[in-house]
């Protein structure tokens, strides 16, 4: 069974996110660096230190904004942070966000912004 890292949202703990347990992905300490500050709080420590992994070698193909994405935190990727679809594609990626998406709406919701990145990694 695996649990999920609920600072990095790494899937792959192989225990839960307690006892004095360190996530290989961000090194977190369960138990310990969470006990005066907030998951939320030691993610955004975490992006902002580059998001690297932590111990020894990252699994094969592991991407730190694709596991941000995948476990719904798109939007606290940095360069999509605040930004809508239009402002992604065209101030980030300076591409025109129709060239990618059908009917590419104007206005920020989590669930499009995470198409659009998906769209973006996969093309």
């Amino acid at each position: 069974m695996n649990f999920r890292c609920p600072v990095c949202m790494y899937p792959a703990l192989p225990y839960p996110p307690s006892d004095y347990h360190i996530c290989p992905c961000c090194g977190t300490e369960f138990g310990n660096d969470d006990e005066m500050r907030t998951h939320a709080d030691l993610r955004r420590e975490w992006i902002n230190n580059g998001a690297h992994w932590f111990f020894n070698n990252p699994p094969r193909n592991w991407n730190q904004w694709g596991q941000l994405e995948a476990a719904g935190y798109a939007s606290e990727i940095p360069w999509l942070r605040g930004l809508t679809i239009k402002q992604t594609a065209e101030s980030v990626y300076n591409i025109d966000p129709k060239s990618l998406i059908q009917s590419a709406p104007l206005v920020y919701t989590h669930k499009e912004h995470t198409r659009f990145y998906t769209v973006l990694q996969t093309a």
